[in-house]
């Protein structure tokens, strides 16, 4: 999800030098803008917060159901942002 949130950035010439401010600018110039709806920015965040447990989280685990749940979000999130992607690089060939 981070990778293609990275990718859609750069079709607005935009990149970010952490997890935070992807999410941020992800949120600022495509969900803020209705490019993407707001569902679509609150499935990034709670990825990010999600891998933080993961990693991090001491005490604190992820369940099956919680990651089966993520993976559903995810696989929507990069299909929506495929399809954006594949949209811009039609209209720039134009």
């Amino acid at each position: 999800m981070f990778f293609m949130a990275e990718a859609a950035l750069l079709t607005k010439n935009l990149s970010a030098s952490s997890h935070k401010g992807v999410i941020s600018l992800f949120g600022e110039h495509f969900v803020k803008t209705g490019i993407f709806d707001r569902g679509l920015g609150k499935a990034l965040n709670d990825a990010y917060d999600k891998r933080l447990i993961g990693d991090y989280g001491v005490g604190f685990t992820v369940t099956e159901e919680e990651a089966r749940d993520m993976l559903e979000t995810a696989k929507n999130f990069v299909q929506r942002l495929k399809n954006y992607l594949e949209r811009w690089m039609e209209e720039e060939k134009r």
